[in-house]
């Protein structure tokens, strides 16, 4: 059944890890979540590991479930792309710039948690993955989110908000995605980079 999808271990092996890291926070260390969400006071304080940390940590285990389903549908898109370095690069790199952007510019977002920010980020640099396979999914997947992305700015999403007992950060998502797109833009620059030193010597 499984043998159309990439399931080498260089594909599956990070997200595993994040996953049951998020697992572990959110489900057995879940009364733990005030002394590791993102709160712009705190962070102002130096405690600046809220900014790797509440990432790793939701709302509820509803909002687990649908950050574990998005890393599961990331997968099977795009886990051919994944390897080792690249997917845990584009991870932590969402995290940290998602969470810097909020301190930066979305003062209103006091306690934030959850994937998701970061889910749009590898969801983008998937997407951009595909356009340079001259795959028009790639396009299509970008035209959708930013749909989706806008939908949220005018929209209410009520439903998940009940689901998962907080508001949706949607200014979190647009970070994520503009840090998947960076990502891969510094990634291409490095490679490109890396090509070029390679044919000099």
């Amino acid at each position: 059944m499984l043998k159309n999808f990439p399931t080498d271990r260089q594909h599956i092996t990070v997200l595993i890890l994040i996953s049951v890291t998020a697992f572990l926070c959110s489900v057995i260390f879940s009364s733990d979540i005030d002394m590791f969400n993102f709160q712009h006071d705190a962070f102002e304080q130096g405690q600046w590991y809220r900014l790797v940390t509440h990432a790793f940590w939701h709302t509820n285990t509803n909002h687990f479930l649908l950050n574990i389903s998005g890393i599961l549908l990331l997968w099977a898109l795009h886990g051919e792309y994944y390897n080792y370095h690249n997917v845990l690069g584009v991870i932590v790199f969402g995290i940290l710039i998602s969470g810097i952007m909020v301190w930066c510019f979305s003062p209103n977002i006091n306690h934030y948690v959850g994937l998701s920010a970061t889910l749009h980020g590898l969801f983008v640099w998937g997407a951009c993955y595909d356009i340079i396979k001259q795959r028009r999914s790639g396009w299509l997947l970008l035209i959708g989110l930013f749909i989706k992305l806008i939908q949220e700015q005018l929209f209410e999403d009520t439903i998940t908000a009940e689901l998962i007992n907080a508001s949706v950060a949607t200014m979190a998502h647009i970070y994520g995605a503009l840090a998947g797109a960076c990502y891969f833009l510094l990634e291409q620059k490095w490679s490109r980079q890396t090509r070029r030193d390679r044919f000099n010597n």
